[in-house]
């Protein structure tokens, strides 16, 4: 059986908003990248938007990852944006949105 390939995780700021794009596998491999991305929005007042309309695939990690980064918020919702539909799936399995009262999940 062939080795899935890996996508390195990639993160832009939309210019002007509070969005962070995310295009790529949110895995161990870039959970530190996604917390240190998002740490100077999470720590301004308002909400902060993860748009993971190109995220294939998320692991534990990546959870956690999203996790530390509603835990960061000063103020304000973190939205997931747009996920797959295997993201989420593994979001409701393990009650993502009910884990973190900041966290919102939205198409």
């Amino acid at each position: 059986m062939p080795e899935p390939s890996e996508q390195p995780l990639r993160i832009e700021q939309r210019p002007g908003e509070r969005v962070l794009a995310l295009d790529g596998e949110l895995d161990m491999a870039d959970t530190d990248t996604l917390v240190e991305a998002a740490a100077p929005l999470a720590a301004e007042p308002g909400d902060l938007t993860l748009d993971l309309g190109g995220v294939t695939f998320i692991d534990s990690s990546g959870l956690l990852a999203i996790l530390r980064t509603a835990d960061q918020m000063a103020d304000g919702r973190l939205i997931l944006l747009r996920p797959a539909e295997q993201l989420r799936k593994v979001f409701d399995m393990v009650e993502l949105a009910a884990v973190s009262p900041r966290i919102v999940i939205a198409d």
